[in-house]
């Protein structure tokens, strides 16, 4: 009996691990996703910026891709609310997002110095 309360309790443990580190998983892809977006925005913004103003044309398929980018993020942050709905008042769990993206960001190859600087003094 003994024995067999030790598995038991060997296999609760191992399956709480692994859904813990699935959930883990999950959230790393969702904000990966999230940083993404945000980066692709970051970029759109960058060619705005640079953009000459006369040219009409790129100007307006750049604004273009901006408001796309808004919908996507808006989506995307709809669809993260919608998943974690249960865990976004938990500290422990926006901290973990917070990390997460921060960790995703800096992938981002538009980051200013500035920025990457922030999100590298976030991992430490």
């Amino acid at each position: 009996m003994k024995q067999v309360l030790s598995v038991l309790i060997l296999a609760i443990a191992i399956m709480a691990f692994s859904s813990c580190k699935r959930a883990n998983k999950e959230l790393q892809k969702d904000a990966k996703n999230i940083a993404v977006a945000m980066c692709r925005n970051i970029e759109t913004m960058q060619n705005l910026k640079a953009a000459n103003p006369s040219d009409s044309a790129k100007i307006k398929s750049l604004r273009s891709k901006e408001k796309d980018a808004e919908v996507e993020m808006t989506i995307l942050y709809q669809e993260f609310k919608a998943k974690y709905k249960d865990k976004m008042a938990d500290k422990k769990f926006s901290d973990e997002f917070a990390v997460e993206l921060k960790k995703a960001m800096l992938d981002c190859p538009y980051l200013s110095k500035e920025d990457r600087a922030s999100f590298e003094k976030g991992m430490k």
